[in-house]
């Protein structure tokens, strides 16, 4: 039973300590100017997520954005 916790305890850490700091990025498609979105931390399973979240600045910004990615915080 020990050892079944300890197990378990090591795969979650594996799991949390593999977030990295990203940011949402996208250009002014009237102006060209980059404006970089707030800090977001994220492991590689909700990477794709927010990377699609992201990407949905495009559509909601009514073609005043565009190229809306993610790149490692700066």
């Amino acid at each position: 039973m020990r050892s079944a916790v300890s197990l378990l305890f090591v795969f979650l850490f594996a799991f949390t300590s593999c977030k990295k700091d990203y940011q949402c990025v996208c250009t002014n498609s009237n102006t060209g100017n980059v404006s970089r979105g707030d800090k977001i931390k994220a492991g590689p399973y909700d990477k794709a997520t927010n990377e699609e979240t992201c990407k949905k600045n495009n559509d909601l910004s009514g073609g005043g954005l565009k190229d809306c990615h993610l790149e490692d915080f700066k």
